[in-house]
């Protein structure tokens, strides 16, 4: 096992980082295992680690990679990761990313599977991602073995991949780090802005122990209240979801 390891900036206490992960077999003629890690606020690349490592050692390495910078979230391409994603979870890693399925939603869900999917769509979505967020200057990569990549890094038959003799291990990582971005981002984003539910003009912020102890919050017990006052006033009133609208 053999591999680089670039540092632009070490951890800062209080930073939020994001790591992305490729991972290869680890095999002296094939290709190299990556990973990128991204300053969250900042979007400056910080580290960058690419070499012959193999999937279970790359596992043990993110582990540590992610300690240092903060316990990041880290994602790791699933698709034949050889056991990265595993070795992370045995080891105890608090913050490993999970698949999200698009089940038609507003908003993703998190599956049980570990680590990011890459197929012919989300490599499709995560390229056109990087690029745009490279030209806003909202990430700002250092490496130039990276930048190297990206210039041969082209549209083939029916994806975005290396031309013929070329890499591409530094390119996946990075947008799966960007990806990683964007979901930590997210993330704080939800905590921070929380919209919660009105009933009569008060904002319905609290939950009462009652109602944990019988599995209802606020509105369900407004709703149940004013069934009951209109079936007081109106005795004929039926208790359905068509009366109610």
């Amino acid at each position: 096992m053999s591999y680089d390891m670039r540092i632009w900036q070490e951890p800062q206490a209080g930073r939020v980082y994001a790591i992305g992960g490729d991972v290869a077999e680890g095999l002296a003629h094939g290709d190299d295992s990556v990973y990128e890690v991204i300053d969250v606020e900042s979007g400056h690349q910080v580290c960058e680690i690419q070499g012959k490592i193999d999937p279970i050692t790359f596992g043990e390495l993110g582990y540590m990679l992610g300690t240092w910078y903060n316990d990041a979230l880290i994602g790791i391409e699933n698709n034949k990761d050889g056991g990265a994603n595993r070795v992370l979870q045995r080891l105890g890693y608090p913050h490993i990313y999970l698949q999200q399925s698009n089940s038609g939603e507003p908003w993703d869900k998190a599956t049980p599977k570990l680590g990011f999917n890459m197929n012919l769509k989300t490599r499709f979505i995560l390229i056109a991602q990087a690029r745009r967020w490279m030209e806003d200057g909202a990430v700002l990569p250092h490496s130039a073995s990276l930048m190297t990549q990206f210039e041969t890094f082209v549209f083939g038959n029916t994806k975005f991949e290396a031309v013929a003799g070329a890499h591409d291990d530094l390119v996946m990582a990075w947008v799966i780090a960007i990806e990683m971005v964007k979901f930590q981002a997210e993330w704080a984003d939800s905590l921070l802005n929380q919209i919660n539910p009105y009933w009569e003009g008060q904002e319905l912020s609290e939950w009462g122990e009652e109602d944990l102890d019988k599995g209802a919050g606020l509105v369900d017990r407004h709703i149940d209240q004013a069934r009951a006052k209109q079936q007081k006033e109106d005795p004929d009133y039926a208790s359905t979801a068509e009366s109610l609208l």
